[in-house]
Order: C-alpha cells, then sequence, then structure tokens
C-alpha cells in the first residue's frame, strides 16, 4: 500500500470515528471586544475564558444569535453539554440568518452525538439510540437550512448507522440478559430442586427412623407381654402344682381317717357278727328249751305258746330287722369316696 492510500485510509477512519468539527461565528463580520477576546480564548484552549468573555457578549449583544452559537461552543468544550443545547436552540431561532440557524442546528447535532458516545460507552445503547436520533434530526435540520453542506451530510449518515449499532447492542444486549435470567432461573429451579429433594430425603429419614422406632417399642411391646404371659402361666403352673400338690396332702391326709373308719366299721361288722353269735345262741337255747315243751304242746292237743314266749319271738323277729339296717350302714360308711376340687 502507497503512503498516500494510508493517509487516505486513516482520514476515513478519522472521519468515521468522528464528525466534522463545530461551526463559529466569524468575529470580522460584527466587531466586538468580549466576542474577539472569547475567539482567542477558545483558539488557546481556554473554554472556561472564552465562556466569560462570550457571557459578557451576550449582555451586551441580547438580540444577537451569533453569540449565543459561540457560547454554546464554549459550554460544549467544558462537558456542558445540557447547556450547550440551549445556548444552540437559541441560536436557531426562526428570525435568525439561514446561515446562522444552519450552523446552530449542526453544532446541536455535535452535540447529541456526544451524549450518544458517552451512554454508548457506558452500555446504555437505549439512551444512545435516542441521542443519536436527535443528533441525525439536527444535521437534517442544518442541511434543510443549508442544502449541499457536505459535513452536514456525512455526520447525518455516521449517526444514523450509530442508530442501527447500537440496536444491534441493544438486541444482543437484551438476548445476554435474557441467556443470564434464564441461566438464574435454571440455577435457581436446580436449587429449589435439590432444596426439595433434601427436604424429601431428610423426611424420609425422619419417617424412616420414626418406623424403626415404632418396630422397636412393637418389639418390646411384644417381649412385655410375652414375658408378662410366660411370668402368668409359670404362675398358674405354680398355683396349679401346688393346688394339686395340696390336695394330694389332703387326700392322703384323709385316707388314713377313712382308713380308720373303714376299721371302725370292720369292727362293727366284728361286733354285729358277735351280737349275731349270741343271739343264735340264745335263739339255739330258746328253740332247745321250746323243743322240750312242743311235744308236751302237741300232746296237750295244740295249746297256744304262752304270753312271754310270743313276746320273746316278736323280740327276736324285731332284732332281726335291725340287725340288717345296721348292717346297711356299716356298708355305706365303708365305701371309699374321695372328694374331687373343682376350683
Amino acid at each position: 500500500m502507497t503512503t498516500a492510500a494510508m493517509w487516505t485510509s486513516l482520514a476515513l477512519a478519522l472521519c468515521v470515528a468522528w464528525p466534522t468539527s463545530a461551526q463559529a461565528w466569524d468575529p470580522f463580520r460584527t466587531r466586538n471586544d468580549s466576542v474577539e477576546d472569547g475567539n482567542e480564548r477558545m483558539a488557546d484552549g481556554d473554554a472556561t475564558g472564552a465562556l466569560a468573555s462570550y457571557d459578557q457578549a451576550a449582555q451586551e449583544l441580547p438580540n444577537e444569535p451569533r453569540v449565543q452559537l459561540n457560547r454554546g461552543l464554549a459550554l460544549m468544550a467544558s462537558d456542558q453539554l445540557p447547556e450547550a443545547r440551549e445556548a444552540f436552540l437559541r441560536a436557531a431561532d426562526p428570525d435568525a440568518p439561514a446561515e446562522v440557524r444552519a450552523d446552530a442546528y449542526y453544532d446541536l447535532g455535535l452535540a447529541f452525538y456526544q451524549e450518544g458516545d458517552a451512554a454508548s460507552a457506558e452500555e446504555d445503547h437505549q439512551a444512545a439510540q435516542a441521542s443519536f436520533r436527535e443528533a441525525a434530526d439536527a444535521f437534517r435540520r442544518s442541511l434543510r437550512a443549508k442544502p449541499g453542506n457536505r459535513d452536514a451530510a456525512w455526520n447525518l449518515e455516521l449517526a444514523l448507522r450509530r442508530i442501527r449499532e447500537e440496536e444491534e447492542k441493544q438486541e444482543q444486549q437484551e438476548q445476554e440478559q435474557q441467556q443470564e435470567q434464564d441461566q438464574q432461573q435454571q440455577n435457581q429451579d436446580q436449587q429449589d430442586q435439590q432444596g426439595q429433594q433434601q427436604t424429601q430425603d431428610q423426611q424420609q429419614n425422619q419417617d424412616q427412623q420414626g418406623e424403626e422406632g415404632e418396630d422397636q417399642q412393637d418389639q418390646q411391646d411384644q417381649q412385655g407381654e410375652e414375658g408378662e404371659d410366660q411370668q402368668g402361666n409359670e404362675g398358674e403352673d405354680q398355683q396349679d402344682q401346688q393346688g394339686n400338690e395340696g390336695e394330694d396332702q389332703q387326700g392322703e391326709q384323709g385316707d388314713p381317717g377313712e382308713d380308720e373308719q373303714d376299721e371302725g366299721g370292720e369292727g362293727e361288722d366284728q361286733q354285729d357278727q358277735g351280737s349275731d353269735s349270741n343271739e343264735g345262741e340264745q335263739d339255739q337255747q330258746e328253740q332247745n328249751g321250746q323243743g322240750g315243751q312242743e311235744p308236751q304242746d302237741e300232746g296237750g292237743g295244740g295249746q297256744r305258746l304262752p304270753g312271754h314266749v310270743e313276746r320273746v319271738l316278736d323280740a327276736l323277729e324285731d332284732d332281726e330287722e335291725s340287725l340288717q339296717r345296721a348292717r346297711a350302714r356299716a356298708r355305706a360308711s365303708r365305701e371309699n369316696r374321695r372328694v374331687t376340687m373343682d376350683w
């Protein structure tokens, strides 16, 4: 690439990066000491001193729009952009000459363009778009007041280009913000899911522990019931065993009495036998005695027995029935009747 081409490319880059310079009032058309002093200070880079001189000139020439034009330039150089825009609007009064209005709108476009740059640097793309639109509108007004101004046309093209760039940046920024919000929402959802899972796990562990505790309590209760049943059964068995042993002992103690009773019955039998033998002997004697007399009775022609003999015979019959009843009572008393306890 030749040297000339390099300088041409550099000039184009500078034009794209920043609009052309502002338009100022030529002080030699209307001479004023304050205006001339302000222009000299602006040339030296003393924007603050120049603004003081232009303020003095505005008091001296209150109806001169060109003084407001120079004031706006000094304010814009001092980074007082809102005040600079107000001064440029005063300079663009409809009663002002077309050339002055064209320069005022041109400088107003530069002020908005500078605000757009500042907003874009802060990534406030929406505010930057608004400032670049105001700048484009001001450059159009300048072209209407002064058609064919190539600097105004060039700066208008730059403002329109910056508007499109800021729109793309804003769209990209919104997409990134949306992605970031989606990512944050996804992270929040994951955290919520993790929190819910942890809560469910904790609740499950608590339920499991509660079930285990209930099972242990049931086992303890079952063991306690089994122990109580075992103790109760053992106690009942012991009581039954003791009761049976007591009954057996009582039965054993009662048997000798029954044996004695049986022996007593045998004694009664012996007594009965003795009495029977005695009675037999008496009967035999009486029969023998009566036997010696019966032939006499028969020989006497069938006489009745004497009264005392009949009474003896009747007594013997009564004694025979009494003897049988006594023997029956003795046999009944000898029967071994063991009482069985039902309690």
